[in-house]
């Protein structure tokens, strides 16, 4: 699944999901409670210009696609996976932050029969692959319309994974970990609560392994921004 085709497929969907929730709870009507905004809002915090967030969604890898030596007949893949990003910045101003976390990037899987290849022995064969990382960058944002900004991040990700090939002579794990860089374009969505809460529908891409596999996901993301 390429990068377009996973923003379509599953950010348009899971966005939309999320808009719907908004729209049932109007966004004036939280700020308009000022017990709840002064919940949300602490006065004289040691945390001004901070933010947290947390994202979950959905991950296409394409490692088993490498795994193919042209050996391989009734193939069972699956390159789908849940993901997750825990994350928290610096707003250094309206424009720009620095944003560092840690990202689960899920887990891929590839099986099949070998007829006995540069890749396989001859028989049943398997392959899975996990990647996680922890990622430095650089968000901007840029406002389009009240309370939505387009964003785009730019950053680096140091990686590391773990393949397991399951063949009939034997089983080989292979752990590796590195650096590449990452980026992730998309919208934010300010609920209401004085820029505080927002909305994030991101769609990343990022490359693991030494080979290169291509990693994209699309998110949905919620934001705490200190006073």
């Amino acid at each position: 699944m390429t990068f377009s085709n996973l923003i379509s497929t599953k950010l348009v969907p899971l966005t939309s999901f999320l808009l719907a929730i908004i729209f049932a709870y109007p966004p004036a009507t939280i700020a308009d409670d000022k017990e709840v905004a002064n919940f949300w809002i602490p006065s004289n915090s040691m945390a001004k210009n901070f933010y947290g967030g947390l994202a979950v969604g959905y991950g296409d890898n394409h490692y088993p696609d490498s795994n193919q030596d042209g050996s391989v007949s009734g193939i069972s893949d699956d390159n789908n996976d849940n993901v997750y990003h825990l994350y928290a910045g610096y707003q250094i101003n309206d424009t720009f932050s620095v944003q560092a976390g840690y990202s689960d990037l899920g887990h891929a899987d590839f099986r099949g029969t070998s007829s006995g290849g540069p890749s396989w022995a001859a028989g049943p064969v398997s392959a899975t692959h996990d990647a996680d990382g922890w990622e430095l960058g650089v968000m901007g944002r840029w406002p389009i319309a009240p309370r939505w900004y387009a964003i785009g991040y730019l950053g680096w990700m140091w990686w590391e994974s773990k393949e397991t090939f399951v063949e009939t002579s034997g089983t080989t794990v292979i752990y590796e970990s590195g650096g590449d860089a990452s980026y992730a374009v998309g919208f934010e969505f300010d609920i209401g609560l004085k820029g505080r809460i927002v909305y994030r529908f991101i769609g990343s891409h990022r490359e693991v392994g030494d080979l290169g596999y291509n990693v994209n996901t699309a998110t949905a993301e919620i934001v705490y921004r200190f006073p």
